[in-house]
Formats: C-alpha cells, structure tokens, sequence
C-alpha cells in the first residue's frame, strides 16, 4: 500500500491553492465543501473563483507564489500548468512540513485526492495511488451505480436513533445484531423511500418486541422489478441495487440470464413461470410465495420482464400484497415496446406520420384476439401488439378489413434488445405469410405504422 487511506478533519484550517484557473477552482470548492479556511494565490484569477473564496471568508492574493504564503497551513495544492511553479510550491511545503498535493503529479505530492463518493455523511474515497486517476473516475462511477442515492439520509436516521436503541439494549451484541436486522431490512428501505414517520414507528415496534420476547417479529419486504426488455444493460440502477440485496428472486420466462447475473451471487432463484409446474392457478400460487417468504422475513424480488405495469400482471400481485398488509415497492422497467423499437432502429413516434403510439396485448385467456379494429385501423398512428405472434394472421387480417391500407409497414421483432436480435419486415398484407416460412423464436412483438419504413435508415449499427 503506497498511500495511507485517512480522513482528515480541515474544519477552520488553513489550506493554500496556488493556480486561478478550473482546476484551481474545482480544489478549492473541494476544500471549502470541507469547512477549511482557504486562500488562493496566483497572478491571474478567475472571477467566478474569486467570488466563490471571498463569499466563504477566505483571501485571495493577487501575485506570484512566494515560499512564505505556505506558512501556517495545513495542507497546500499546486494547480497550476508550470511544472516549474509547481516545484517551487512543492519545494516550499516540504521545507515547511506541509502536506502538499501537486495536481496529476504524484512525485510532488505528499497526499493525493481520491476520487469521490459523496452521501454526506457517507463518504467513499478511491484512489489509483496516482497511476490512473481516470481509472478511479470509472470506479468511482460504478460504485455510484450501486449505491442509493438517499443512503446518506439512512445514515444520518441511524445515527439520531442510536442512543435510543442503545438505552433498550445495552447488551453490544444484541444492539449489533438488531441494527444489522434493521439496515438490512424493511425498515432500512422505508427510510429510503421517504417514509420516516412509518420507520420510526416500526424501528419501536421491534424494540418493544425484542425487550418483551426476546425476539423480533420477521418482517420482510417485495420489490416488485421490471428486468427490461432482455439487454441487462436496460435493467435501471434501482432495479439492480434491488437485485444486489435480494434474499430470493423470482422470475419467469421473459427474463434473460444477463439480468439474473447481475443479482446477489447468495440469493435463491425460483422459477415461476409457465413451465414451473405450481399447483392450481399459476398467478394465484405466485401470489401466495410471495406473501409467505416477506412473512418470513425474506427480501423478495419479484422479476418481470419489461415493465410489471405493462401487460405484465404486477398490478394484480400488489393488490394481494396490499390486501395481506406486505410492505413492498414498485420499480419500473423498460417495456418491450421501448426497448426493441430503439434497438430496430423504429421510432415509435414521428410528426410526419404518427401523432400516437398504442400498446396493445394480441393475446386473451380464450386465444382470441377481440379488440377495438376500427380505432386501430385509424390513420397517423402506430400499433405495437404484445405477445401477438399466434394472432398475427388475424391482426392482419382485421386492420384490412376494417380500413387500414394494406401496404402498410409491419415489423416483427423477435427476441429484441439480445445478440441475437430479428426483425422480420413487410405489410399487413404479406407478413403472415414470411413469418408463416419462418421459425420465430419469442419473445416477440409487432409494430404496424409507417414509422417502421424510417428503420432502413435509422437502424443501429451495434
């Protein structure tokens, strides 16, 4: 380890930025946002740097670096583009036992900046030891991924309730077992949601359970997620921090392996969908897992694919958790439309020829395709049919007979957003016919509208 990691306290400290140009600016807002006292020197200023230091009680100097302007603080940065003023100022430190950081010059510093995570009052630090501060800028970004962004705000709620936890418990191992039940539980994710009052209330509900049993009532939480149209890289920040603390997940057919890897390599996995082999009514039994593990005190993801509010029955699986008193939350996804209609190069909308986008399910419990035709075979729009595949003949068929042209473009997009990505192109009047040709695997969807003659010259060169 070449570098020290430590966290130093530069409240009402001095500290010496020579340089008046954007890297000057961004350390000396760094150093501000820390509470030192700063003063900047160099014989050209930017003005916006000038206001930022004076507006924060500190000096700003006017001139060339001089050897004494170190002395009395605590920390100096070298940022400017002289190698030769940088050496001075290095010079200068070490003479007067300063810490000295030289911007992007790690032979000249005694300390460097890491790159930073900020969740005030978490605070993350990475540093490449100087080899690559662009390394650690990407590092950086993904460690923000993964965090949520309100976790300062859980960090500072568990911090106001420590002194009230630790009056009901003053044995240290049950006060670390029980805050470790409450930052990985349900009550954790209420304060992320903003939902304090509902926290703070449950956070005595387990205390007063603990003190009087001797335990704590298992309460677990569901996310319900929507995994995206296939690529993993579609799958949201949320949906995968969801993933990444998930005690079980269920999935079902729509949701590819790329997704499921990205989860908590310990979480169990249950397949759920229509090859499960669940007793009676599948959506029923779905319901009632769901319910039984978040009794029994499990972080449940339930994994859809797309989005669970479009076509993808998560309305009627909150409705039973609701009923049932479950906690959960919802987070949306990218629906297949979105998603396969980017990646084919298809905008869904366009001024020339589609004023509306309509997302229609092609399938009904019964297999019959019984929709509004005269509405859907208006003019100026674009049709996108769900799970439409075994009614395409009959989609087809009724547009025409109901008025729309039948040169109208039609797309087929099979397994949309994957490598191995097909869209199958012509009209309402011949495509059943291709596709009747071809083996489609699924998933599928189909877009009607002229927006899909734009994909010859809009299509993705991925």
């Amino acid at each position: 380890m070449k570098y020290l990691p430590l966290f130093v306290s530069i409240a009402a400290r001095s500290c010496l930025v020579v340089g008046g140009g954007s890297v000057a600016w961004r350390k000396a807002e760094l150093l501000l946002r820390a509470g030192a006292v700063v003063t900047v020197v160099a014989p050209e200023i930017d003005a916006g740097l000038r206001t930022l230091v004076s507006a924060a009680g500190g000096r700003v100097i006017v001139r060339r670096f001089e050897a004494a302007d170190v002395a009395g603080c605590m920390l100096v940065v070298a940022a400017t583009n002289d190698p030769a003023v940088n050496a001075q100022v290095h010079a200068a430190a070490i003479a007067a036992n300063v810490l000295i950081n030289a911007v992007d010059d790690a032979a000249r510093s005694s300390v460097i900046f890491p790159a930073i995570v900020d969740r005030d009052p978490i605070t993350i630090a990475i540093s490449t030891g100087g080899s690559s501060p662009t390394l650690a800028t990407r590092l950086r970004g993904q460690i923000e991924a993964l965090l949520h962004p309100r976790l300062g705000d859980l960090a500072s709620w568990l911090s106001a309730n420590r002194a009230k936890v630790r009056a009901r418990l003053p044995d240290a191992t049950a006060r670390r077992e029980f805050m470790r039940g409450i930052v990985e539980g349900p009550i954790a994710e209420l304060v992320l949601q903003h939902r304090v009052a509902q926290a703070d209330q449950r956070l005595l509900e387990c205390l007063d359970a603990l003190v009087r049993t001797g335990h704590t009532a298992a309460t677990g939480f569901v996310s319900l997620v929507g995994a995206g149209p296939g690529d993993p890289d579609l799958l949201t920040l949320k949906g995968l921090r969801c993933l990444q603390r998930a005690d079980l997940i269920l999935y079902d057919n729509l949701v590819g392996h790329g997704v499921l890897d990205l989860a908590r390599r310990d979480a169990k996995r249950t397949y759920v969908g229509k090859r499960a082999g669940l007793d009676g009514d599948r959506q029923s039994a779905i319901n009632r897992l769901l319910v039984d593990e978040a009794r029994a005190g499990l972080r449940v993801v339930r994994l859809k694919g797309g989005d669970p509010f479009v076509f993808g029955r998560g309305g009627e699986e909150i409705e039973t958790l609701a009923a049932e008193g479950v906690d959960f939350e919802v987070v949306p996804g990218i629906t297949a439309a979105l998603g396969c209609a980017a990646y084919a190069g298809i905008p869904l909308t366009h001024r020339d020829c589609s004023q509306s986008v309509r997302f229609v399910t092609g399938h009904r419990r019964d297999d019959s395709v019984n929709l509004d035709w005269p509405e859907l075979a208006r003019p100026d729009q674009t049709l996108v049919f769900y799970m439409g595949l075994p009614g395409l003949t009959q989609i087809c068929e009724q547009l025409i007979a109901h008025g729309i042209d039948r040169d109208t473009p039609v797309a087929l997009i099979s397994r949309g957003t994957l490598a191995d990505q097909a869209v199958i192109v012509g009209s309402v009047a011949t495509l059943p016919h291709i596709v009747g040709r071809t083996a489609v695997p699924g998933p599928t969807i189909i877009i009607v509208g002229h927006v899909v003659s734009l994909r010859e010259r809009l299509q993705p060169q991925r």
